[in-house]
């Protein structure tokens, strides 16, 4: 098998070198652009030389009509080379914008807490709005410059000196501006990414905030961010006030000061007055770009640090691989061998050597305290979260032999946090794909047990569920991600609290939809805190600490770990489940797993413990003490 690799990188990469091109048209475009605009100072020369001398009216008319031309070719050129640029920038942000939507979705994966620290699309939007600005324009005009100066100093040297230090004057103010203003600059943009980040957190939660009176706490709190960030916008138009009334001043200066000089050259009989008005006008031809430049600078330079951010995130996200040769479609087994998990942003991992193997039909429920690991391990088994170290297989195949779209295919996931997108309740249980067919969104449906209850809904499968969700109620939520963690007919699928909004009769669904999987040679991983969740798993994995502490039969796991508890709670019964053998649990939920001394007195000599300490009762049989038997 051969792959291709990709990365966001590469594509930022390949999206810049495609830009190459255009701008090399663009570049011709300038430089006819930059020779046509002599043409003013070459007509002002000839008439006040040739046509004031020789008083020929014809040879005025000619000039003037040239000169027209000239012109108008100039004016549509430039109008070509704005309609270019325009087109380079939505040319840029074509290629590029769906590579880093998909980097968007990854950073939390990838940055954890520190995933708001960034923002490519942002980054993208500035520099395609300074690709159809001016801003690039005048940087293609800037090389041209020297040759208005060399006219100058071919004029006379004394013009093209005074011109060169009023030049080397206005760079040197904008290098003065810039330093002073980048810690403003950088200091408005952490305020201004805190309140938005607060404000999308405080929209998130508004029903939290409305039952607790949080808003004005919230609004508060808004406003002191919000108000520093209008301090930091007013420093950085003060400033630039400053320094664009001193460029101003200079410029006007400058350019009398050019005048009076020519005059000067004039009176001396060194230039003639034809030269003397024609310098004025290509000394501020040649101060234009740089005049500009000053003038859009904080764009520019807001350009350039947006796509040095992108380069540096794009560099440190992930490469992916592009299978040419695919691999079939898991189904017989899935193992986790010694996995080794660090949560994103985090230095020190959460889960640490687990190894496990279930095979088709099992359900494997996974039970521990909080903060055992459990949706750690669980992020790691679907492909969210990278394992550090150790193993996950699909049918002996890692999970990186396989790619996105075959794991996608593969594995149905109903995460803690359930959250449903703006759309119809169709197109959210269909992951909105476009080629969803009706009956594959039915079918999913009713293996979740949901079909009756989207048909009572006023628009059936066509009503809308608002953003997140919001016109549903978290039960519904649930059983709908359920019946979109299984659309596809995927091999895995694994649910994260998922009857922690469920009512009796949801419970039965959910415990109906476990074992119609088992039943179809799938595998499902249960994380669930209540006993009701894991009624119709086979197989129970204890986790404490990020360790695994106990694994194998369900009856044989809960018995070693909870000898005196009472029978499980039966939401429903389920027809035909293999794992309804009585096995001890707690009445109200599950309790954390206990350390071997909460065991029987006899129950730990009958486990078979692993090198690193995990028990495993997958092919031993307890056998309990005479007390315990008793009890």
């Amino acid at each position: 098998m051969t792959a291709r690799p990709t990365s966001p990188d590469s594509e930022l990469k390949a999206a810049i070198k495609a830009v190459h091109r255009p701008l090399w048209g663009v570049s011709a475009i300038s430089c006819v652009g930059n020779v046509l605009m002599l043409t003013g100072p070459v007509f002002m020369m000839l008439v006040y030389n040739k046509v004031l001398s020789g008083k020929s009216v014809s040879t005025l008319l000619a000039l003037s009509l040239l000169a027209l031309l000239l012109y108008v070719f100039y004016g549509f050129l430039e109008g070509l080379r704005g309609k270019l640029m325009a087109r380079v920038g939505i040319a840029f942000d074509h290629r590029i914008a769906p590579v880093l939507f998909g980097a968007t979705l990854r950073l939390p994966l990838h940055f954890g807490p520190h995933a708001r620290e960034h923002d490519p699309l942002q980054d993208l939007a500035a520099i395609r709005n300074y690709l159809m600005g001016p801003g690039p324009a005048t940087l293609l005009d800037l090389p041209w410059v020297p040759l208005y100066y060399s006219i100058l100093f071919l004029m006379h040297p004394l013009l093209g000196l005074a011109a060169a230090g009023g030049a080397l004057f206005l760079v040197i103010l904008s290098v003065v501006n810039q330093r002073m203003t980048a810690d403003t600059a950088k200091a408005a943009t952490r305020v201004h990414v805190a309140t938005a980040t607060l404000l999308q957190d405080a929209r998130r939660n508004a029903e939290a905030a409305a039952a607790m009176s949080m808003g004005d706490d919230l609004c508060k709190r808004w406003g002191a961010g919000y108000k520093t960030s209008i301090v930091h916008a007013r420093d950085l138009a003060d400033q630039a006030s400053v320094f664009g009334a001193i460029s101003k001043t200079a410029r006007l200066t400058l350019q009398s000061a050019m005048l009076a000089l020519g005059a000067f050259l004039v009176i001396e009989g060194e230039l003639s007055a034809g030269a003397m008005l024609s310098s004025s006008i290509i000394l501020a031809r040649a101060l234009a770009p740089i005049d500009q430049i000053i003038g859009h600078w904080r764009g520019t330079s807001s350009a350039f640090a947006a796509l040095k951010r992108l380069r540096a995130l794009t560099a440190r996200l992930p490469k992916a691989t592009e299978q040419q040769h695919g691999m079939p479609k898991p189904h017989k087994s899935l193992s986790v061998r010694d996995v080794v998990i660090v949560p994103p942003g985090a230095a020190a991992p959460t889960v640490t050597g687990v190894s496990f193997e279930i095979e088709a039909g099992d359900a494997l429920g996974i039970i521990g305290p909080s903060g055992s690991g459990k949706s750690t391990l669980v992020r790691a088994l679907v492909g969210a979260w990278p394992v550090a170290r150790g193993e996950v297989r699909f049918d002996a195949a890692l999970l990186s032999h396989y790619s996105p779209e075959a794991l996608a295919a593969s594995i149905g996931h109903l995460p803690q946090s359930i959250e449903l997108f703006d759309g119809t309740v169709g197109e959210n249980i269909a992951r909105f794909r476009k080629d969803a067919t009706t009956e594959e969104i039915v079918e999913a449906a009713r293996l979740a047990g949901v079909h009756e209850m989207i048909l009572s809904f006023p628009k059936g499968y066509d009503t809308p569920v608002g953003e997140g969700g919001a016109i549903l109620s978290g039960g519904q939520r649930q059983r709908i991600g359920l019946a979109r963690a299984v659309f596809g007919n995927p091999f895995l699928v694994v649910l994260d609290e998922p009857n922690s909004n469920l009512d009796p009769l949801g419970e039965q669904s959910l415990n109906e939809a476990i074992q119609r999987l088992r039943q179809a040679g799938k595998i499902v991983i249960i994380v669930a805190h209540r006993p009701s969740a894991i009624f119709a798993a086979n197989k129970i994995l204890s986790l404490r600490s990020g360790r695994a502490e106990m694994f194998g039969a369900k009856a044989q796991v809960l018995t070693a770990l909870f000898p005196r508890m009472g029978q499980p709670h039966k939401p429903a019964p389920v027809a035909n489940d293999p794992a309804a053998a009585p096995a001890p649990a707690m009445a109200q939920g599950v309790a954390p797993a206990a350390p071997a001394s909460v065991m029987a007195p006899g129950a730990g000599q009958a486990l078979e413990r692993t090198q690193r300490g995990v028990v495993s009762l997958d092919a031993t049989r307890v056998r309990r003490a005479p007390d315990q038997a008793a009890g």
